[in-house]
This record gives C-alpha cells, sequence and structure tokens, in this order.
C-alpha cells in the first residue's frame, strides 16, 4: 500500500535498536509499522506482523488515511529522533542491497568469463 512498499521490502519483522518493525502483506499490498520501545526493553514479538506486546511500545509510523485493508496509505504518525535513526537503517538497507547486487553481477560475470575460455580452449584444441 502507499507508503508501505518500499520499506516491507526492505525490512522483515523484528527489532532494530529501539525501534520495533512489522512488515507484513494482505491481499492488497504490503504493510509496514514502526513502533518506539521503552529504554532497555526487548522486544516482545506479536507474531507475524504483529505489533510488539511490550505495554509501553509507541507507534509512530502506520496508517494514516484510507481504509484498512483496502486503500490505506501509510506515514508518520509522530515526528522525532526516531525519524533520524530509521532514515540510517534504510540507507544501509539500500546499500546492502546494493552491494549485494554488485556481487552477484560480478559472480555471473565470473562464470560466463570462465565458460567463455573454457569454449575457447576445447575449441583451440580441436
Amino acid at each position: 500500500m502507499k507508503g508501505a512498499n518500499e520499506y516491507a521490502r526492505l525490512f522483515t519483522t523484528g527489532q532494530y535498536g529501539r525501534l520495533y518493525i512489522t512488515s507484513g502483506r494482505h491481499a492488497r499490498g504490503r504493510t509496514f509499522r514502526i513502533f518506539v520501545l521503552p529504554k532497555g526493553e526487548e522486544a516482545k514479538p506479536g507474531g507475524g506482523d504483529n505489533p510488539p506486546l511490550n505495554r509501553d511500545a509507541v507507534e509512530v509510523y502506520g496508517i494514516v488515511g484510507g481504509h484498512p485493508g483496502w486503500t490505506e496509505s501509510y506515514g508518520w504518525l509522530r515526528e522525532g529522533p526516531w525519524q533520524d535513526d530509521f532514515r540510517k537503517l534504510v540507507d544501509n538497507a539500500k546499500e546492502k542491497r546494493h552491494r549485494h547486487a554488485r556481487e552477484l553481477e560480478q559472480e555471473r560475470d565470473a562464470r560466463a568469463q570462465a565458460k567463455a575460455e573454457r569454449v575457447d580452449k576445447l575449441l583451440a584444441d580441436y
């Protein structure tokens, strides 16, 4: 759904520092929510893409409009320093994804080059 798709592709449900992220999907698209956990508390996962069971966790990113399950859109419910921490997480996740894609491309190129060399060697030996 609007405001959830990009982030839901970058993160899995879990704790990231003091942030607890839920990343899921339903029939109409992806879902994404962020909760701030109390200082020093480990997340008590609610299972799947449900909120954490920590009593004092506060949702800071979630549904801001539309009909949940149909046309919802996502955004910041509360502004604060957690937004900077989340931006850093996003930048790191994107860099990790790009690095992985570059590594896969290099491996693919190396395999193609090795195959070409084997073919050339076999044909040269004919």
